[in-house]
């Protein structure tokens, strides 16, 4: 990859003043910036996701029904993600932050005013799940891309590690209790907060204009959208290590969704829960995504990347196969809590892979072929946990998670145990 003009190589530092490394590099007011807008919508984010399951209850108790809502969140990543990488990788990936963030006030704003007016059901809230996920993969996919342009090489998990605790903070850990409580005053309370922040993030992003170092200009003939998709697609084929990487996040995705979709009635009907006692059963969870987000870059530091993976991806099928066998709320939470860890990890971790591996100007749409996998998975978990729990009760998908997940880690194990001795 090719860093910010003005980072140090990560392998090469230069010497401090008595002959020692150099310190670390700042992370620089740009990046701030990023992480104050990232803070501001990451809190909208975690109360509507945490709200759609719960509204959703509202309407029905049909466990197909309700995956569903997970499913059209996620599908998004399916149908558009590789050309949303494209798109970002075309053009100024500020300006695409900033208009995804504004579109998704305005959207949110509108479904406030129908759940307001007594129009909510099940269609509108599958079809605001799909809108919001399409424009979600632009605004992902620039993020993604513009790191490595912001903060220098070294200290780029550091940065990493800074956006994706204050997601998970807001996300996992404050989202699912705080919605469940706005929740009891009206059913639009937690839509209309989500849509101020997408506002708040708006402004802070417009501060970013050309705070990144420009990309090199295209170079060639040129291009449709679907060849350069088609282009990521094929790098991210060649390359082992990643292929391997994201054949494995997509098998921890396919299982944790097929568990999260069912979620809501297996807090009520297996642990005897409310929505509020849901609510903070999530946020105990949360706590283990906390530590992974703080324990991170210690851990890739003392691992290595590719080791962090192989542990927390075999740590996470004996979580599920002992959450699904529970049926006390803390007993569940507890051991649940790992594979909040995991999620942290393995995406603090994932993500440095890319922006480290991948040439810049290809970053975009290679990083959005990789999230058409690892993350397309997710619906489809959505559809196989949902159609498990209607048939097999809801204590099926914590063992169809574990299954899927256990399969893709041996299969490789391999390829990530050659990757750690520099072996092709």
């Amino acid at each position: 990859m090719t860093s910010a003009p003005h980072a140090p190589s990560a392998s090469s530092p230069t010497a401090g003043p008595f002959g020692g490394p150099a310190p670390k590099p700042a992370l620089g007011r740009p990046f701030w910036r990023l992480w104050t807008s990232t803070f501001a919508a990451s809190w909208g984010d975690g109360l509507r996701l945490a709200a759609l399951p719960l509204t959703a209850a509202l309407f029905t108790r049909d466990p197909m029904l309700l995956s569903l809502v997970t499913f059209a969140g996620q599908l998004p990543w399916v149908l558009a993600g590789t050309f949303a990488g494209a798109f970002v990788d075309r053009h100024d990936q500020q300006r695409v932050m900033f208009w995804s963030d504004a579109v998704r006030a305005v959207i949110a704003s509108l479904f406030t005013l129908a759940l307001f007016t007594g129009h909510g059901s099940i269609a509108l809230l599958l079809a605001f799940a799909l809108v919001m996920g399409v424009v979600e993969t632009l605004r992902d996919s620039a993020t993604l891309a513009i790191v490595p342009r912001l903060v220098p090489a070294p200290v780029l998990d550091k940065a990493n590690s800074l956006l994706q605790g204050v997601a998970m903070l807001c996300v996992e850990l404050a989202g699912p209790p705080l919605a469940a409580v706005l929740l009891t005053s009206g059913i639009a309370f937690p839509y209309a907060i989500d849509a101020v922040t997408f506002v708040v993030s708006a402004l802070f992003l417009a501060t970013l204009t050309g705070a990144a170092p420009a990309l090199p200009p295209r170079t060639g003939q040129p291009t449709t959208l679907l060849a350069d998709a088609a282009e990521g697609i094929r790098w991210l084929w060649r390359h082992r290590l990643l292929r391997s990487v994201c054949a494995l996040v997509g098998a921890f995705n396919f299982g944790l969704s097929a568990v999260v979709s069912v979620g809501v009635l297996y807090a009520y009907e297996v642990l005897g829960v409310g929505s509020v006692g849901y609510g903070l059963l999530m946020a105990v969870i949360a706590v283990g995504g906390v530590a992974g987000v703080a324990l991170s870059p210690l851990l890739t530091r003392l691992l290595g990347r590719e080791r962090a993976v192989l542990l927390f991806c075999g740590l996470t099928p004996v979580a599920f196969v002992v959450a699904g066998s529970a049926s006390r709320p803390l007993a569940a939470a507890a051991v649940l809590s790992t594979v909040g860890m995991a999620l942290a990890v393995l995406t603090i971790t994932t993500t440095s892979m890319r922006q480290t591996l991948v040439p810049a100007g290809l970053l975009g749409r290679v990083g959005s072929s990789y999230r058409l996998v690892a993350v397309g998975m997710s619906p489809l978990g959505a559809l196989a946990g949902g159609a498990m729990a209607s048939y097999a009760g809801l204590r099926a998908p914590f063992y169809l998670a574990a299954g899927v997940l256990a399969a893709a880690w041996a299969l490789s194990l391999p390829v990530m145990l050659r990757s750690t001795k520099g072996t092709p």
